[in-house]
């Protein structure tokens, strides 16, 4: 090491461990220089940058700097970095740099930039950017280009420069935005994809602060109101609900928690033009990182024809049960598997039988049909209503039924089988028919045989009447 560098080397370790400056003189006595010769020494590390020249009053007090030279910059500065003369030779660059443009630094230094066969350097457009730096000052670039097959974003800025030897240059400085385009990119092509599939649903969608401001509503949502969203966005749609349905609703946002921030409710609303419609809502409450909630997403669609329809229903089914329980005519109800559902007063008024004494198909023919013969021909017209077997004409459907008194009545039975498989069965008391038309025979018969038929008569309907 030469003498110069040595000495400016004892400078700098001396400044070090003089943190608040020295002048001259005492740089001069410590080292036991030429005053001179110090200050000679100091210029030197003024114009590299190694000192700084700070004055208080008269006096010049010399400091380390505490800034970081150029080559230490370059090397670890994660951008792109390339320093340019006046004459746009290369005079450095930094290993990102190297790499993007696939050479070495000993190939590089010196060479003039326009003749860089790069494209990355194409797209700056050398020489003629220099004449627009000089004249605009610091000038941007962004755009794409494609290194081994790869597409690449860039963002570059180009920088006019006085360098150490207060030579006039340029530094660029380029940095890699791929990831962050793509990252753009794709949360552009999310938000698209959610818009559209938002946009598109059917169902209404809204969200709303706390304090009942509209933040988003979908195209449906204001299609049903009659609203316009550049409107509604940023104000509030207050809604008109019956007062117990306001109450729900009331309790229903309440009970959103962080535990449990989603929940549904369905209610009615009142329509501007008086009518009052039925909604069904999905509710999500968002939190932000303290618990308290910052938005609700709500989810909704009209649902006034289904309960429309469930109230029909409900008429029907009002109907159908005061029809059987009133009914003349004994009904009972079987579902698929033979168990009886439904028996109505008239059944148990005529036979007796309650559910927990028949509670199935098997026990019903078991007890009201003691005799076989007749219970085998009561199952098959029975099976017959369920589509078991063709319909036999000229078989009446009559049969001698035993009741829970014991005594037998004649019933004629019709099963029905309704579309989901349950039988319906409707059962006709023939008992006083089939006596009358007994005595009418046996009146004849007498008739026929007799000469006091009136007396025989009279006596046999008494004795009929009797049982």
């Amino acid at each position: 090491m030469d003498s110069r560098k040595e000495t400016l080397k004892k400078i700098k370790s001396l400044l070090r461990f003089h943190k608040k400056g020295l002048t001259i003189t005492d740089i001069a006595e410590k080292l036991h220089l030429n005053r001179n010769s110090t200050a000679k020494y100091l210029e030197i590390l003024l114009i590299s940058g190694d000192v700084d020249l700070n004055a208080i009053g008269p006096a010049k007090l010399y400091t380390l700097s505490q800034k970081m030279p150029v080559s230490a910059m370059l090397k670890f500065a994660a951008d792109i970095i390339l320093l340019i003369d006046n004459e746009m030779h290369v005079l450095d660059a930094n290993e990102n740099a190297l790499q993007i443009l696939g050479t070495t630094r000993e190939d590089l230094i010196g060479v003039r930039i326009q003749d860089i066969e790069s494209p990355l350097i194409g797209r700056l457009s050398f020489p003629d950017v220099f004449e627009e730096i000089r004249t605009k000052g610091e000038i941007h670039r962004e755009f794409k280009i494609s290194l081994q097959n790869e597409d690449r974003h860039f963002r570059m800025r180009l920088i006019p420069t006085i360098f150490d030897n207060m030579d006039e240059g340029v530094t660029i400085i380029g940095e890699d935005i791929t990831k962050q385009i793509q990252f753009e990119e794709s949360l552009m092509i999310s938000e698209m994809r959610y818009r559209a599939i938002v946009e598109d649903q059917i169902e209404f969608i809204c969200r709303f602060t706390p304090k009942g401001i509209i933040t988003f509503v979908n195209d449906a949502y204001c299609r049903y109101f009659g609203l316009q969203k550049d409107l509604i966005l940023g104000n509030h749609h207050p809604l008109t609900l019956p007062e117990e349905d306001a109450r729900l609703m009331k309790h229903h946002l309440a009970s959103l928690t962080l535990e449990n921030p989603s929940g549904t409710i369905e209610h009615r609303v009142i329509m501007p033009d008086g009518s009052v419609r039925w909604q069904f809502w999905t509710d999500h409450a968002c939190f932000d990182a303290n618990g308290n909630i910052t938005e609700y997403q709500s989810v909704g669609m009209d649902t006034t024809e289904k309960q429309e329809q469930a109230r029909k229903i409900r008429e029907s089914e009002e109907r159908y049960r005061m029809i059987t329980e009133f009914s003349p005519f004994p009904i009972s109800l079987n579902d698929r598997a033979g168990n009886f559902q439904y028996l109505n007063k008239r059944f148990i008024q005529v036979f007796g039988y309650t559910l927990a004494d028949i509670p199935t198909e098997l026990d019903w023919f078991s007890i009201a049909f003691p005799d076989r013969k007749e219970r085998m021909n009561a199952i098959r017209a029975w099976k017959k209503g369920r589509g078991h077997e063709e319909q036999c004409e000229g078989k009446p459907l009559i049969f001698p039924v035993r009741c829970k008194n014991g005594t037998l009545r004649q019933i004629h039975f019709c099963p029905i089988t309704l579309f989901n498989g349950e039988q319906f069965v409707v059962y006709e008391d023939f008992t006083d028919k089939t006596e009358s038309e007994r005595l009418r025979s046996v009146l004849a018969s007498i008739v026929n045989t007799s000469d006091d038929a009136i007396d025989l008569y009279q006596s046999l309907k008494s004795s009929s009447d009797a049982r």
